[in-house]
């Protein structure tokens, strides 16, 4: 059995509110806000960045990931420089457009990571995302969160 990851997101009350009834539908919508998410450039040389906006009350939420949404996310966030809360807050958003829930889901992603070398002398270590899409007779029961070992 496969074990969740639990752990906490920040969100605007309502969002929150939100996130904890329908977690698992907004979270279909993962990879295509992910693939958004990529078109941006990668951020180095900046500090973090977090999803507080002036006057909004943001509450702390307990959620559970699987590994792979869990890495997935935390790869994403950390390319980037924002929070993981943020990029959930952000999944939302784009939820709430029910012009974008009409449309089917056709990708699926997959996150790796290899470790050359972890030790005090270095750290070398490569993580990878790949998106491809969903063939239905190949891959009929493949759910967006799922992997597949990668040939490397």
């Amino acid at each position: 059995m496969k074990r969740d990851l639990i752990t906490s997101v920040s969100l605007p009350g309502a969002e929150a509110t939100l996130w904890r009834g329908r977690k698992r539908e907004i979270l279909l919508f993962g990879q295509r806000y992910l693939r958004m998410q990529l078109r941006k450039q990668m951020r180095r040389e900046v500090t973090r960045t977090y999803n507080r906006r002036p006057g909004e009350k943001f509450v702390i939420t307990t959620t559970r990931f699987t590994a792979a949404e869990y890495d997935t996310f935390h790869y994403i966030a950390a390319s980037l420089r924002v929070s993981v809360s943020s990029l959930i807050y952000g999944l939302i958003k784009l939820w709430q457009k029910p012009s974008r829930r009409a449309i089917r889901r056709f990708f699926a992603s997959n996150y790796y990571a290899q470790s050359s070398k972890w030790d005090v002398e270095a750290g070398f270590s490569e993580e990878f995302l790949t998106f491809w899409r969903i063939d239905d007779k190949k891959y009929p029961s493949l759910l967006p969160w799922e992997t597949i070992p990668l040939p490397l």
